[in-house]
């Protein structure tokens, strides 16, 4: 037993090291996501309004999709990361419980 609870301390230090690696980065991108969504949000009802040209709400559109783009990028690459460390993590958490519940 004493070697599963190792094992589960690796895997969860393993999993919260990959989490802050990605954690600052994640909050700046989830930050310039809300930033470019207000705008286009803003310029959407400008738009409407007719407060400003079509080019320009083209403009602002393509800005938030680049960034929608550039959010999912990063959303890819750290699920490739986090999910096996997270799956491993699970599976030896799962063994302990199922070695403690044949011991009670």
């Amino acid at each position: 037993m004493r070697g599963f609870k190792k094992s589960r301390e690796v895997a969860l230090k393993k999993l919260d090291d990959a989490m802050d690696k990605w954690g600052p980065e994640r909050i700046k991108m989830d930050h310039a996501a809300e930033k470019s969504k207000n705008s286009f949000l803003d310029s959407y009802r400008n738009y409407t309004n007719q407060k400003i040209s079509e080019k320009e709400f083209l403009q602002i559109t393509d800005n938030f999709a680049q960034a929608l783009i550039l959010e999912d990028k990063m959303i890819r690459k750290i699920r490739k990361i986090l999910t096996p460390l997270d799956s491993e993590f699970q599976k030896i958490c799962k063994k302990i419980h199922e070695r403690e519940a044949k011991h009670d």
